[in-house]
């Protein structure tokens, strides 16, 4: 075995930088739609954020089927096993192309019901607004899962600079057509709705196109005909349930947090959806560290090389402390103009100005090891550990503690985000345990 790095400081510098422009990107359309929607009525934003729960809620299957298949590929790669990475990134398009068409058909239909289930107590507005999002949302998910099981296959072979240039178009499209539907045509949500399936469209497309070259580390078969190889469904869901049903069971923790919002003032509601935008910027290039750890990880385990993927998470894991910070920082400094921007009522300014102050101070030192770590984790193979434990956190400290601040308490939205930082401080206390133990390391998925 060669003593050489699989990954130099320069290789991961080149990798990083094309994944915190795409995460930016994806960070400015959210603010550009929170802004858009806030100018139609506080009321549509309101929906937006309740229906982006449910969606988030929903679409967790076959992302994470999307994301297992890239870890299994990422493994065979750092193996030298071409065959093995290609059988599965086809079977994983399969896959979630397959589930997303399943998930889509009831929500279409029933979306009415689901959003009364959901949410009994929200006003008419709030509701109408929502149903008409939700079907719209719907019709978009097969091309979701196509372009995210794709830009996953991207990241796994360290091909950043593509899914940077897929995330570029893709967001550029949905900003243009938000504001043509939205401004010019003045279609409200409805314009929301269509933009989003339009620019998911054009995402699926171009990551498809790029992952049928057959000379790239990971691509799909040619000519693409469905097969069904059970062995390889088999380490794909290996490692995509046991992270589905983790994030199902915290995506329903927070949608039930979402039914306690739902119950106060609509300025607590849209402060609530604007801290979820602005706290997004605080993460951007810790959330590009999340994704090349996947790669690196993934890749170093797949060679058989332990110690390497342990030093790595190490040096990710400052990297990642040390961009929030920075942005930290910055979104500190920023915080009047950023609120501004949003056209907040000014009880819901004051709302969401006292969160992300102390959304900032938290995040710096309990945000890497509660999400950072686990990825490290999740790429070696320990996945039913990192299920466990998030969902023990989730429910016991989350979901209860946000009732019982929330509600019982009379906190309100600042009791359900305290209740969010001891889930990070009971998350980051189970993940840095795990990993100084050594145990995360014996799993082989490949």
């Amino acid at each position: 075995m060669s003593d050489s790095k699989l990954f130099t400081p320069k290789s991961i510098r080149k990798l990083l930088i094309p994944l915190i422009i795409e995460q930016l990107m994806i960070v400015l359309v959210g603010l550009f739609d929170t802004m858009l929607l806030s100018g139609i009525s506080e009321s549509a934003l309101a929906a937006f954020s309740l229906v982006d729960s449910i969606n988030q809620l929903l679409t967790q299957l076959f992302l994470a089927i999307g994301a297992g298949g890239s870890i299994i590929a990422a493994q065979y790669i750092g193996s030298r096993d071409r065959k093995g990475a290609e059988n599965t990134a086809t079977q994983s398009a399969y896959m979630v192309l397959l589930i997303s068409i399943i998930i889509a058909l009831p929500v279409m239909l029933l979306n009415g019901p689901i959003l009364h289930l959901l949410y009994p107590i929200i006003n008419d507005n709030i509701r109408a607004y929502a149903q008409q999002y939700l079907l719209l949302s719907a019709l978009s998910y097969p091309f979701l899962a196509l372009y995210n099981s794709g830009i996953s296959m991207l990241y796994a072979q360290g091909l950043s600079k593509l899914s940077m240039a897929t995330s570029i178009v893709m967001n550029i499209t949905k900003i243009l057509l938000n504001f043509l539907f939205i401004r010019v045509f003045h279609m409200g949500i409805q314009g929301a709705g269509l933009a989003t399936i339009l620019s998911r469209l054009v995402g699926a497309v171009m990551v498809t196109c790029f992952l049928m070259d057959q000379h790239a580390p990971i691509h799909y078969t040619r000519p693409l005909k469905p097969r069904f190889l059970p062995e390889t469904n088999r380490r794909i869901l290996t490692v995509a349930l046991p992270s589905g049903l983790e994030n199902i069971i915290f995506l329903t923790s927070k949608l039930v947090i979402g039914m306690m919002i739902a119950g106060y003032t609509g300025a607590m509601i849209a402060a609530n959806a604007a801290s979820n935008t602005i706290s997004t910027y605080i993460s951007i290039p810790a959330n590009a560290i999340n994704l090349a750890t996947i790669t690196i990880v993934s890749q170093c385990i797949g060679a058989g090389r332990p110690e390497e993927a342990k030093k790595a998470t190490k040096s990710l894991q400052a990297a990642t402390i040390a961009s929030l910070v920075v942005t930290c920082a910055l979104v500190a400094i920023f915080i009047d103009p950023m609120i501004t921007m949003l056209n907040l009522s000014p009880e819901a300014y004051a709302h969401t100005k006292e969160i992300i102050y102390i959304y900032c101070g938290v995040s710096i030192f309990f945000w890497a090891p509660a999400f950072g770590l686990p990825n490290s984790l999740r790429a070696a193979g320990d996945n039913r550990f990192v299920m466990y434990a998030a969902v023990f956190s989730v429910v016991m400290i989350r979901a209860l503690g946000s009732y019982i601040l929330g509600n019982l308490l009379g906190l309100q939205v600042q009791g359900i985000w305290y209740a969010m930082y001891l889930d990070w401080v009971v998350r980051s206390a189970f993940f840095l345990w795990r990993f100084r133990s050594g145990k995360w390391l014996r799993h082989r998925l490949v």
